[in-house]
Protein backbone atom coordinates (compact mmCIF):
# COMPACT_ATOMS: atom_id res chain seq x y z
CA UNK A 1 0.00 0.00 0.00
CA UNK A 2 1.28 3.65 -0.73
CA UNK A 3 -0.38 6.16 1.42
CA UNK A 4 -0.39 9.92 -0.18
CA UNK A 5 -0.11 12.84 1.96
CA UNK A 6 -1.59 15.85 -0.29
CA UNK A 7 -2.58 18.78 0.15
CA UNK A 8 -1.30 22.81 -0.93
CA UNK A 9 1.14 24.92 0.97
CA UNK A 10 1.03 25.16 4.49
CA UNK A 11 -1.61 23.14 5.17
CA UNK A 12 0.26 21.14 8.14
CA UNK A 13 1.20 17.65 5.46
CA UNK A 14 5.01 18.09 6.37
CA UNK A 15 4.21 18.26 10.04
CA UNK A 16 1.69 15.28 10.14
CA UNK A 17 3.97 13.28 7.88
CA UNK A 18 6.50 13.24 10.13
CA UNK A 19 4.41 12.56 13.05
CA UNK A 20 2.77 9.27 11.17
CA UNK A 21 6.33 8.45 10.32
CA UNK A 22 7.52 8.24 13.52
CA UNK A 23 4.30 6.45 15.08
CA UNK A 24 3.02 4.21 12.49
CA UNK A 25 5.08 1.11 10.80
CA UNK A 26 5.27 3.31 7.33
CA UNK A 27 8.54 3.49 4.90
CA UNK A 28 8.94 6.72 3.29
CA UNK A 29 9.16 7.54 -0.40
CA UNK A 30 12.18 10.18 -0.24
CA UNK A 31 11.21 12.59 -3.31
CA UNK A 32 14.19 13.67 -5.92
CA UNK A 33 13.94 17.75 -6.36
CA UNK A 34 16.56 19.87 -8.55
CA UNK A 35 15.64 23.04 -5.67
CA UNK A 36 17.88 24.55 -3.43
CA UNK A 37 18.41 22.91 -0.30
CA UNK A 38 16.24 25.00 2.55
CA UNK A 39 18.09 25.84 6.02
CA UNK A 40 17.32 22.84 8.19
CA UNK A 41 17.28 20.46 5.25
CA UNK A 42 19.00 17.36 4.94
CA UNK A 43 20.06 15.26 1.65
CA UNK A 44 18.19 11.82 1.61
CA UNK A 45 15.98 13.29 4.99
CA UNK A 46 13.82 15.54 2.97
CA UNK A 47 14.46 15.32 -0.27
CA UNK A 48 17.62 13.86 -2.72
CA UNK A 49 18.62 16.92 -4.21
CA UNK A 50 19.75 16.35 -7.64
CA UNK A 51 20.96 18.56 -10.58
CA UNK A 52 18.61 19.13 -13.88
CA UNK A 53 21.22 16.73 -15.91
CA UNK A 54 20.64 13.78 -13.73
CA UNK A 55 16.49 14.42 -12.92
CA UNK A 56 16.30 14.79 -17.15
CA UNK A 57 18.86 11.34 -17.24
CA UNK A 58 16.74 9.02 -14.61
CA UNK A 59 13.58 10.59 -16.82
CA UNK A 60 14.73 9.44 -19.99
CA UNK A 61 15.51 6.45 -18.69
CA UNK A 62 12.55 5.18 -17.28
CA UNK A 63 13.44 5.86 -13.44
CA UNK A 64 10.46 7.89 -12.57
CA UNK A 65 6.49 7.07 -11.43
CA UNK A 66 6.02 10.65 -12.31
CA UNK A 67 7.82 14.75 -12.77
CA UNK A 68 6.63 17.89 -12.05
CA UNK A 69 8.18 20.89 -13.24
CA UNK A 70 7.28 24.37 -11.47
CA UNK A 71 8.15 27.41 -13.17
CA UNK A 72 9.32 29.57 -10.01
CA UNK A 73 10.80 33.10 -10.07
CA UNK A 74 14.02 31.14 -9.28
CA UNK A 75 13.77 28.75 -12.58
CA UNK A 76 12.62 25.97 -13.17
CA UNK A 77 12.23 23.29 -10.17
CA UNK A 78 11.68 20.28 -10.17
CA UNK A 79 10.05 17.06 -8.05
CA UNK A 80 10.07 13.48 -8.95
CA UNK A 81 9.50 9.95 -7.68
CA UNK A 82 11.39 7.00 -8.69
CA UNK A 83 10.65 3.21 -8.94
CA UNK A 84 13.53 2.37 -7.55
CA UNK A 85 12.39 3.54 -4.17
CA UNK A 86 9.16 1.27 -4.18
CA UNK A 87 9.37 -2.63 -2.76
CA UNK A 88 5.70 -4.05 -3.11
CA UNK A 89 6.20 -5.60 -0.29
CA UNK A 90 6.03 -2.57 2.40
CA UNK A 91 3.43 0.39 3.49
CA UNK A 92 4.58 3.49 2.37
CA UNK A 93 3.76 6.98 3.21
CA UNK A 94 4.79 9.94 0.41
CA UNK A 95 4.27 13.44 0.52
CA UNK A 96 2.68 14.20 -3.18
CA UNK A 97 0.11 16.29 -5.29
CA UNK A 98 -3.05 15.24 -7.15
CA UNK A 99 -0.74 15.10 -10.43
CA UNK A 100 1.83 13.01 -8.79
CA UNK A 101 -1.36 10.67 -7.45
CA UNK A 102 -2.94 9.94 -10.97
CA UNK A 103 0.84 9.30 -12.43
CA UNK A 104 1.08 6.65 -9.82
CA UNK A 105 -2.86 5.36 -10.58
CA UNK A 106 -1.69 5.55 -14.29
CA UNK A 107 1.89 3.50 -13.25
CA UNK A 108 0.84 1.07 -10.55
CA UNK A 109 -2.28 -0.02 -11.12
CA UNK A 110 -1.90 -2.88 -9.30
CA UNK A 111 -0.83 -1.86 -6.28
CA UNK A 112 -3.11 -0.04 -3.77
CA UNK A 113 -3.16 3.74 -3.30
CA UNK A 114 -4.67 5.65 -0.47
CA UNK A 115 -5.04 9.13 -0.90
CA UNK A 116 -5.14 11.66 2.00
CA UNK A 117 -6.01 15.63 1.92
CA UNK A 118 -5.00 17.79 4.10
CA UNK A 119 -7.75 20.57 4.35
CA UNK A 120 -6.89 24.22 6.12
CA UNK A 121 -8.36 27.72 6.40
CA UNK A 122 -7.08 29.64 3.62
CA UNK A 123 -6.39 32.79 5.71
CA UNK A 124 -4.47 29.97 8.32
CA UNK A 125 -2.50 28.52 5.78
CA UNK A 126 -1.24 31.88 4.50
CA UNK A 127 -0.52 33.14 8.01
CA UNK A 128 1.59 29.99 9.13
CA UNK A 129 3.55 29.98 5.36
CA UNK A 130 4.36 33.87 6.10
CA UNK A 131 5.57 32.67 9.10
CA UNK A 132 7.87 30.13 7.77
CA UNK A 133 9.02 31.75 5.22
CA UNK A 134 9.86 34.69 7.93
CA UNK A 135 12.57 32.30 9.63
CA UNK A 136 14.77 31.78 6.78
CA UNK A 137 18.07 33.82 6.31
CA UNK A 138 16.51 35.24 2.80
CA UNK A 139 12.74 35.34 2.84
CA UNK A 140 11.68 34.85 -0.84
CA UNK A 141 7.88 35.93 0.09
CA UNK A 142 7.21 36.36 -3.78
CA UNK A 143 7.48 32.50 -3.98
CA UNK A 144 5.06 32.14 -0.97
CA UNK A 145 2.80 34.30 -2.94
CA UNK A 146 3.31 32.16 -6.22
CA UNK A 147 2.69 29.15 -4.22
CA UNK A 148 -0.41 30.32 -2.92
CA UNK A 149 -1.77 31.34 -6.36
CA UNK A 150 -0.72 27.86 -8.27
CA UNK A 151 -2.51 26.11 -4.97
CA UNK A 152 -5.66 27.71 -6.15
CA UNK A 153 -5.47 25.65 -9.71
CA UNK A 154 -3.65 22.53 -8.24
CA UNK A 155 -5.98 22.11 -5.43
CA UNK A 156 -9.20 22.99 -6.57
CA UNK A 157 -12.31 21.29 -5.05
CA UNK A 158 -13.20 19.03 -8.55
CA UNK A 159 -10.08 17.04 -7.98
CA UNK A 160 -11.10 16.35 -4.03
CA UNK A 161 -14.33 15.17 -5.77
CA UNK A 162 -12.94 13.24 -8.32
CA UNK A 163 -9.92 11.33 -6.52
CA UNK A 164 -12.05 10.92 -3.30
CA UNK A 165 -9.49 11.04 -0.76
CA UNK A 166 -10.04 10.78 3.34
CA UNK A 167 -10.43 14.23 4.25
CA UNK A 168 -7.64 15.58 7.30
CA UNK A 169 -9.56 18.22 8.74
CA UNK A 170 -6.87 20.46 10.10
CA UNK A 171 -8.40 23.54 11.49
CA UNK A 172 -8.40 21.92 14.91
CA UNK A 173 -5.79 21.68 17.32
CA UNK A 174 -2.85 19.22 16.63
CA UNK A 175 -3.90 17.13 19.04
CA UNK A 176 -7.38 16.63 17.00
CA UNK A 177 -5.51 15.88 13.85
CA UNK A 178 -3.13 13.88 15.26
CA UNK A 179 -6.17 11.72 16.62
CA UNK A 180 -7.55 11.92 12.64
CA UNK A 181 -4.97 10.52 11.75
CA UNK A 182 -4.82 7.59 14.31
CA UNK A 183 -7.91 6.71 13.41
CA UNK A 184 -6.89 6.33 9.54
CA UNK A 185 -4.03 4.62 10.52
CA UNK A 186 -6.23 1.62 12.53
CA UNK A 187 -9.06 1.56 9.39
CA UNK A 188 -6.09 0.98 7.46
CA UNK A 189 -4.78 -1.90 9.65
CA UNK A 190 -1.37 0.19 10.03
CA UNK A 191 0.06 -0.85 13.56
CA UNK A 192 1.68 2.15 16.23
CA UNK A 193 5.08 1.41 16.80
CA UNK A 194 6.09 -0.64 19.94
CA UNK A 195 9.35 1.66 20.35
Amino acid sequence: MIMFYIGPSSSGKDTFYKYTIKNFKLNEIILYTTRPIREGEKEGINYHYISKEKMDFMDKNGMLIERRDYNTKYGIWSYATSICNIDKLNNYLTLNTWDGYKSFNDKMKDEKLVPVYFELDQKVRLERALKRESKEKNPKYNEVERRFKADLKDYRKELIELYKPYIIDNNGTIEETKKQIDDLMEKKLIKKRTC
